[in-house]
């Protein structure tokens, strides 16, 4: 079984210590649902920006200096697929270490990537947008992910930009827009 590195928080609350180790413990129980052991030490990245505590109006990361528990925990672990960052895998925790939400759908994802179903990742995605009319600067891509459909959502964050939906698993555009903010 392949062994992680210990994350080392700035606090001497134990408690807090071993309420986020559990919390790591449990958002790699829910990974392997979908992914093998061995699967995850490949794609799987911990994101020691992203993970975090959530206190009063405030986030710290796993770098601030912690001394009260939180009233929630925030664990992100990248899927990093044929050098590309796809996305992460979030799992939320309340102060009891209860399961608030996680990414179920991201998952099935992940696995359809792995078992090239899923084609297209997000340099491929960036390409397809950029040859139909996107601008480089500013472009967002986020993979969105329903039950029956998996795609990329790409958009410049301007007003009466262009937006598009890839197909990951095609490459085809299947939605086309334009951003409209109301003011």
């Amino acid at each position: 079984m392949f062994k992680e590195t210990p994350i080392l928080l700035k606090t001497s609350n134990q408690r807090l210590k071993t309420n986020f180790d559990s919390c790591l413990s449990l958002t790699r129980q829910l990974i392997n649902k979908q992914i093998s052991e061995k699967e995850f030490s490949e794609y799987f990245h911990f994101n020691n920006i992203a993970s975090g505590f959530e206190y009063d109006n405030v986030i710290l990361g796993i770098s601030d200096s912690l001394s009260e528990m939180p009233k929630s925990y925030q664990i992100f672990y990248d899927f990093v697929y044929k050098g590309d960052t796809i996305s992460s895998f979030r799992s939320d925790f309340d102060a009891n270490i209860k399961i608030i939400d996680y990414r179920k759908f991201h998952l099935l994802a992940f696995r359809k990537f792995i078992d090239k179903d899923l084609l297209i990742t997000k340099t491929k995605a960036t390409e397809i947008a950029l040859n139909n009319g996107m601008k480089e600067k500013d472009l967002d891509l986020i993979l969105n992910c329903t039950t029956d459909k998996f795609y990329w959502k790409c958009e410049n964050k301007c007003d009466n930009c262009l937006y598009l939906e890839i197909d990951a698993k095609t490459g085809n555009i299947i939605g086309r827009g334009k951003v409209v903010n109301r003011y």
